[in-house]
């Protein structure tokens, strides 16, 4: 119980074709999450699947139901959330996020969680801008997710007993998916750093109001740690996890690129030991064929009780 696993994934186009055309194996996916030991994943380009479809692991076993938190339904996922149950014992569950347009069904971002280990107490949508000039900003719309992590400790009384009562940490989540580099690089560095600054106007304008423990994670795109979404980032009192630029995204066509990131708040007792790892495969062909052409990131949050614990 002593660190909380935080990823992030863009698993490509989840269930963005029909079943018998899709790339990914949700048996894959499960055992790609299953090795990271994470309790909690950001996760974009997730495909919205129809809220009534009879989901099965073959044709003769009983139907899957939904692990989605809400209405939006991603069939792939709740066979990943089913093998992660039958594997470790722990149930899991899923929340897809809304786009900028409320009813887009494509390349959303949700995230995922172990509810044994933690509990989503709330989603909302932050204030940001979406236009600046002729600049569209934040199509996948970001939303603040605030969980918290229970332990039993023991505590003396006022008689000096000793006495086990339950504890809460919290912490807080922003996924992430910012502009491609589609359309034209320059362009879309431009357009990223503008959606930097009006995201980290819409955290200011909310303090108070969400616990400072406070990580984002996700697909920025950002092609280099120059770029001036990061400077943004920085200068608001975050640390970029990937400052070296770590290669997160490999395809045949485009190469390596370090678009996968996250960004943890500065002096926070829990952040002590956050680094940022990345989990690919030795075969990259076969890490894009069955799974995706970005690598999942993870991080690790000290979860101990007492933040003044000296370890």
């Amino acid at each position: 119980m002593g660190f909380l696993q935080i990823a992030s994934w863009n698993i490509e186009h989840l269930s963005g074709q029909p079943r018998a055309q899709r790339k990914q194996s949700a048996y894959a996916l499960a055992d790609h999450i299953e090795m990271s030991g994470i309790h909690v994943i950001a996760l974009q380009e997730i495909y919205v699947t129809e809220s009534d479809e009879e989901v099965r692991m073959t044709d003769n076993q009983p139907v899957i139901p939904s692990h989605a938190r809400g209405a939006r339904r991603n069939s792939d996922l709740d066979i990943v959330c089913h093998l992660l149950e039958e594997h470790l014992d722990d149930a899991w569950q899923y929340e897809i996020l809304e786009n900028r347009q409320a009813g887009d069904k494509s390349q959303l971002c949700a995230v995922m969680w172990n509810t044994k280990r933690v509990t989503l107490d709330a989603s909302m949508p932050l204030p940001v801008s979406h236009k600046d000039g002729d600049d569209n900003l934040w199509d996948r719309k970001p939303h603040l997710l605030s969980f918290t992590s229970e332990h039993k400790v023991w505590r003396r009384d006022a008689n000096g007993e000793w006495q086990q009562e339950n504890e809460r940490r919290r912490f807080s989540l922003v996924p992430l998916h910012m502009k491609s580099n589609y359309g034209g690089v320059t362009e879309n560095r431009r357009v990223r750093a503008k959606e930097a600054v009006t995201l980290c106007a819409a955290l200011k304008g909310m303090d108070g109001r969400f616990d400072p423990s406070l990580i984002l994670i996700g697909d920025t795109n950002i092609l280099s740690n120059t770029e001036p979404a990061i400077d943004t980032f920085i200068d608001h009192g975050f640390i970029d996890l990937n400052n070296n630029d770590s290669a997160t995204y490999w395809s045949l066509q485009y190469k390596e690129a370090p678009f996968d990131r996250a960004f943890i708040a500065k002096g926070r007792d829990e952040f002590k030991y956050t680094r940022q790892y990345v989990l690919r495969s030795s075969d990259l062909t076969a890490h894009d064929k069955f799974l995706s052409d970005h690598y999942m990131i993870k991080i690790s949050v000290k979860d101990y009780v007492d933040d003044a614990d000296p370890r």
